[in-house]
């Protein structure tokens, strides 16, 4: 009976489960629970939000993040009780995903990858963040499996969450799945593919021409917001390994950790000891589908987007996680001593990003609860953290990154003509000029505000 119980306490599934559990308990430990609202997510949040109006939606945003958070913001205000359906959430989506690879190889190589994947700082620290970025990765591993084990419905749901969460994303990773479905004659799954991404796309394209005016110029919009073009981000990418979130709009990137380079680097050299590890297996081919997907999305990050966000690269990750395990079958002491080492430096880097943002967010909830009493009916929130603001606040927003224009965008001349009261707020930067008269207020940290009375 003991013998039993130790076998099935060291299944694959049993481990598997045991890394969810871990993934769960490490997001409710590090300081993200807590952590006020981001700026996107302030923007996902607020579009099926009972308290707060819908903040400005740019083109290259997709509908899965808003889906994803609609039961709980729909009902609560609590960031707090959003962070922990997040948790439940993200948790349970890792033992999915990684769970379908166990109909591949129901090997301990399986929730190894889980806990590579789980152990990275950016699973931890965006785990129960209102992001799409891990849910892209996740459904990137599920898809793969589903195409591998002959499993059309499996397949067409996993291109529908990606395809939701980023359409552009999932477009790229269709096309090795395509590839490998075409080579391999498997004419249901590449219907399943193709039928997925269509539900994404189309629910994307459909949007564009209610609220964009067209799918070219949502299409335009989005090139531009997100600086697409040719070009090189490998020296942001590694600046950014160990923060900041986001290496864009002035944002000072930093130095590069020599420590996270050369866990950046072992990367692909363990991916390939995997493949090596792997050679003459059946094995091989689902380890070189992953490899060839988490390539190609890859890709665009590294020479088509012209700036860096860690997060964009979880999908490569991700996908790298399943033959960098495989790995351990050529050294498992110095392997093991490897994994030790990254479950380490992630998490002292997770706890460090998660403190700091944890630590700004903070004031920036303080800084909402000072406006509060000043604020009376229908109000607008225009500047730095206006979408934040705007979502604690339950007001309109729209929110800048770095400096003001000269003239009140129409979209806040229009609120103010309808009568709601109209706060600026800003923190080292100017405001505008148009405000010299308004009235002022100092709120928490470098956080100010100007109120405009309705004319």
């Amino acid at each position: 009976m003991v013998i039993v119980r130790r076998e099935l306490a060291t299944t694959p599934g049993v481990l598997l489960a045991g890394v969810a559990l871990l993934y769960l308990a490490a997001q409710l430990l590090i300081p993200t629970l807590g952590m006020g609202i981001g700026w996107d997510e302030a923007v996902y949040a607020s579009q099926y939000a009972a308290h707060a109006p819908p903040a400005l939606y740019s083109a290259p945003r997709a509908q899965g993040v808003p889906l994803l958070v609609a039961p709980i913001v729909a009902i609560t205000d609590s960031v707090v009780v959003l962070r922990i359906w997040l948790t439940l959430v993200s948790s349970a989506a890792l033992f999915g995903a990684f769970a379908v690879w166990l109909r591949v190889r129901n090997h301990w190589v399986v929730p190894l990858a889980a806990l590579l994947l789980a152990g990275c700082w950016l699973s931890l620290f965006y785990g129960n963040q209102a992001m799409p970025n891990l849910y892209v990765a996740l459904g990137a591993v599920a898809a793969i499996g589903f195409l591998l084990t002959g499993s059309p419905l499996g397949l067409g749901a996993s291109m529908v969450l990606v395809s939701l969460m980023r359409p552009t994303d999932a477009l790229v990773l269709a096309v090795p799945l395509a590839a490998y479905a075409l080579w391999q004659r498997r004419f249901r799954e590449l219907a399943a593919l193709a039928v997925g991404l269509a539900i994404g796309w189309g629910q994307w394209m459909a949007e564009a021409v209610v609220r964009f005016g067209g799918v070219t110029e949502r299409l335009g919009t989005a090139g531009e917001h997100n600086d697409t073009g040719l070009t090189s981000t490998l020296g942001e990418q590694a600046r950014a390994l160990d923060g900041p979130a986001l290496c864009r709009f002035g944002v000072e990137c930093g130095g590069v950790s020599p420590l996270l380079v050369i866990w950046w680097i072992a990367i692909p050299l363990a991916a390939g000891a995997g493949l090596w590890a792997a050679r003459h297996t059946p094995w091989f081919r689902p380890l070189a589908l992953a490899t060839a997907t988490a390539v190609a999305m890859a890709l665009p990050y590294f020479f088509y987007v012209d700036y860096a966000a860690p997060r964009f690269l979880l999908p490569v990750y991700a996908l790298l996680a399943l033959p960098i395990a495989t790995a351990a079958r050529l050294a498992r002491l110095p392997f093991a001593a490897g994994v030790a080492a990254h479950l380490i430096l992630q998490g002292v880097v997770a706890v460090t990003m998660s403190a700091d943002a944890r630590t700004e967010r903070e004031v920036m909830t303080a800084a909402a609860e000072k406006l509060r009493p000043r604020i009376e009916g229908p109000c607008v929130i225009y500047g730095q953290g206006g979408a934040q603001l705007g979502y604690l606040l339950g007001c309109e927003s729209q929110a800048i990154a770095q400096r003001f224009d000269d003239t009140m965008p129409p979209r806040v001349q229009s609120f103010r003509e309808r009568g709601h009261d109209v706060i600026v707020t800003h923190r080292d930067v100017r405001p505008p000029a148009y405000t010299d008269d308004w009235k002022r207020q100092d709120l928490p940290g470098p956080w100010r505000a100007r109120f405009g009375a309705s004319p």
